[in-house]
């Protein structure tokens, strides 16, 4: 077997091992971070048939923001990321939300808890659009993807959803068990501009 090259950010961190918390790759101020956020709890909302509107006016009325049915970010506390028609997302700082989601939903919608299933993880700095072009499918650029704006897409053959926070800053979802792969994708991609990982849970 031939030997990593020694330039490699990856060598010696075992395949399915999320690489640790470091500067990888170019030294001085990173070209971009990459964060593991903890403390948000994660819900799915799916509209039943029919349901979608009716759904809308009742989530905006409970939290006091209008819910757009598209991909697009909506309120704050919660979140709700449009991930197809009449299926949302939501996320918040609220062990509750799931609950809360439920009895404001009612018979419109199906919850499912989902705090489990997704790792959230925030991307910034000048060369964060570079870094994710090594591996998106999309254009991402600010003046077609602009803020607020969702994608539910694929990044290096790995599924997630990711949303525009800023003009340097995206937020995304990525299935719980990809976090080792998807943090390789990370390392490799960002080395050349500088990265810094942080996944400190």
């Amino acid at each position: 077997m031939a030997e990593l090259s020694t330039h490699d950010p990856l060598a010696g961190i075992p395949i399915d091992r999320v690489p640790p918390s470091s500067h990888y790759g170019r030294p001085g101020t990173p070209g971009a971070t990459a964060r593991l956020v903890e403390g948000l709890a994660l819900a799915t909302l799916v509209a039943r048939k029919g349901q979608a509107p009716a759904l809308g006016r009742t989530l905006a009325a409970t939290f006091g923001v209008p819910v757009a049915d598209a991909p697009r970010l909506s309120g704050t506390a919660p979140s709700f990321i449009g991930m197809g028609p009449g299926r949302w997302i939501a996320l918040a700082e609220d062990a509750a939300l799931a609950t809360r989601l439920r009895e404001a939903a009612g018979s419109l919608a199906a919850v499912t808890e989902q705090s489990d299933g997704y790792i959230v993880l925030d991307l910034a700095g000048p060369k964060v659009e570079w870094l994710l072009a090594k591996g998106a499918l999309i254009d991402l650029d600010t003046s077609v993807f602009r803020e607020g704006d969702v994608a539910t897409t694929v990044l290096a053959h790995i599924g997630v959803t990711l949303w525009r926070t800023g003009p340097e800053s995206f937020r995304l979802l990525v299935l719980r068990s990809y976090l080792a792969a998807f943090c390789r994708f990370l390392v490799a991609s960002g080395a050349e501009f500088g990265l810094r990982l942080d996944v400190r849970g």
